[in-house]
């Protein structure tokens, strides 16, 4: 694994990357409050199994790509396509968990020539969410409102000058033995989907910002023509897979799965989620 640093936009930018031939290029995004060590154990695991190029960048505002300004999906678009042509790869297998699978279906409808196929980890479509999220996307709108006058004190230098980055692959395994432990999956609910512990690892107007984004619209997903691994979790902490699966259902050339998860499919299947991956990979044809 290799890490590597790129600036745009005055922001550096950070990612990490498993080597292997440029034209078998996948990308994976992180969710919100989230970074790339998300990925680590299935970039690892992925490529024992297969010969393919990973990459994994800390999305703007998160990790090691921190910055304090303008937060919008069209600034991560652009780092993205930035991304692949730093890297002199013209078309990629795009996917993403949460916002990072929202991230990869507007990739595909604003860049369709860039994105080879997606795999989608329990994507938040709207009409879909559960819970708290239902209730805020209502006043979503009033987010980068919240975020505008936090952001003029950070210019004026008034923000946490470090912010420390988390490491999700040990998270991720401290988790799974604690669900282990007490023989509940609800277990990891404590470590995960707090926004005051998910604050505290990135500026509080990129939290805004990146919130407003997991809530809005993702677009016509109708009219994307790539093809598509959907893996939903059955637990419907977040969002309802039957939903869920009836709207991806809209996109042409989709492979819909349900895993036994509350939300963090990663973190609580992540054997079955590579297995699953790896299959879809395999299936392309690259032609």
């Amino acid at each position: 694994m290799e890490e590597h640093r790129f600036e745009r936009a005055g922001t550096r930018l950070f990612y990490r990357r498993w080597p292997g031939p440029k034209e078998r290029t996948l990308v994976m995004f992180h969710g919100l409050a989230s970074n790339g060590t998300r990925w680590r154990e299935f970039a690892e695991s992925a490529q024992a199994r297969c010969d393919w190029q990973i990459l994994c960048p800390d999305l703007r505002g998160h990790g090691h790509s921190s910055c304090r300004g303008r937060l919008t999906a069209r600034e991560w678009m652009e780092d993205l396509i930035g991304l692949l042509d730093r890297v002199g790869c013209e078309q990629a297998v795009v996917g993403g968990h949460c916002l990072g699978a929202n991230l990869a279906l507007r990739l595909a409808l604003t860049h369709p020539d860039r994105v080879r196929a997606l795999v989608l980890v329990e994507p938040m479509l709207p009409a879909a969410l559960r819970g708290g999220l239902r209730y805020l996307r209502p006043v979503r709108w009033a987010l980068p409102g919240l975020a505008w006058p936090i952001r003029a004190l950070n210019a004026l230098g008034l923000h946490r000058r470090e912010l420390p980055v988390l490491d999700l692959t040990e998270l991720d395994r401290a988790s799974r033995r604690a669900v282990d432990a007490h023989g509940d999956p609800r277990a990891m609910l404590a470590r995960y989907a707090r926004p005051n512990k998910d604050m505290a690892y990135m500026p509080v107007a990129m939290y805004l910002q990146a919130l407003y984004q997991v809530l809005r619209d993702v677009g016509p997903i109708e009219r994307i023509q790539a093809p598509a691994l959907a893996l939903l979790s059955g637990g419907a902490l977040l969002a309802d897979p039957t939903i869920s699966g009836r709207l991806l259902q809209a996109m042409p050339r989709v492979r819909v799965e349900r895993v036994d998860a509350l939300h963090w499919i990663p973190t609580e299947h992540p054997e079955a989620m590579t297995r699953l991956v790896v299959e879809f990979l395999d299936s392309l044809d690259l032609g």
